[in-house]
């Protein structure tokens, strides 16, 4: 199939997919996927999966949802499907769910390692200005996917802690960029990571975290978040505020009926407490009347 066509039928799909169709969507795309059963270097597969992780990292709001999807399409993946350039460690070809999770590990790897610094335009009405924003938006989302594929064991805590160690390493002149990633990954994994099992490695990170918050090279900004980061842990990852995540249209339809039944509830209680207070001033009234009537 032309490649051209066959990312077009992708993106379609992609770009419709919500809560609500999640199911019938999925099982289209991992339909797509299994077309890759008639080719021996798993094209369409990897193609898939690529498009897949380039739509998570530009869409963040609907992380964990694609995470999810990535789950779902290692476990549903045709065992047929296999790509003869890639060998498992039994020295077999790799096929069905290793081979997604080849895929993309090695699409995660690539694009974290192309890493999304950008000088930000002054002109802030520019084209190159929300370019830069979107650069900057996608490195976020593919930081935030890494972390919700590791909660969900898709990846392992070996390749976060590389992820994490990478980061960490300048910590005298630090990209920004870098650490605003590396806070977002550590507040993603942080509970799940910062056990005893990782725990002298973690604590080393956040040695070198506590020693960049007094970094003057670093904006008062960014000095902030890291102490915020630092405060994160001390709360055992609890976050304040925690997002809510997107709703469906049922669920939203649900709020609406639920405020409905409270508004008309408020509104009867209203009318009762009127009707009350209005027999409360006809008692006093009439109690009035029968004092003036005795007198």
């Amino acid at each position: 199939m032309d490649e051209k066509v066959f990312k077009r039928r992708i993106m379609a799909l992609l770009n419709i997919i919500t809560p609500d169709n999640y199911d019938a969507v999925s099982d289209d795309l991992i339909e797509w996927g299994n077309k890759s059963v008639k080719e021996t270097d798993g094209r369409i597969l990897r193609k898939l999966v690529q498009l897949l992780v380039e739509k998570t990292a530009d869409e963040r709001t609907w992380m964990k949802m694609y995470a999810n999807l990535f789950l779902k399409l290692i476990s549903k993946i045709s065992n047929d499907v296999q790509d003869h350039s890639e060998r498992s460690k039994s020295g077999g070809y790799l096929s069905g769910g290793s081979l997604v999770r080849k895929y993309l590990l090695q699409k995660c790897q690539e694009d974290f390692e192309r890493g999304w610094k950008v000088d930000m335009p002054e002109a802030k009405q520019s084209e190159e200005f929300y370019d830069a924003l979107a650069i900057k938006r996608r490195g976020l989302g593919l930081v935030e996917l890494i972390g919700e594929l590791y909660l969900l064991d898709v990846l392992t805590a070996h390749i976060i802690m590389s992820s994490l160690r990478r980061m960490l390493t300048n910590i005298e002149t630090p990209e920004k960029e870098v650490l605003e990633s590396m806070m977002k990954l550590l507040s993603t994994v942080g509970k799940k990571l910062d056990t005893l099992e990782h725990k002298t490695e973690v604590n080393l990170y956040f040695e070198r975290i506590k020693s960049m918050t007094t970094n003057e090279n670093l904006s008062s900004r960014i000095r902030l978040l890291l102490m915020n980061t630092i405060e994160l842990r001390k709360r055992r990852w609890e976050v304040r505020h925690a997002e809510e995540a997107p709703k469906s249209i049922a669920q939203l339809h649900q709020d609406m009926e639920r405020e409905k039944l409270a508004k008309q509830a408020r509104s009867s209680s209203g009318r009762r407490n009127e009707s009350n207070e209005h027999r409360g001033r006809r008692d006093i009234d009439a109690r009035n009347i029968r004092r003036e009537a005795a007198q």
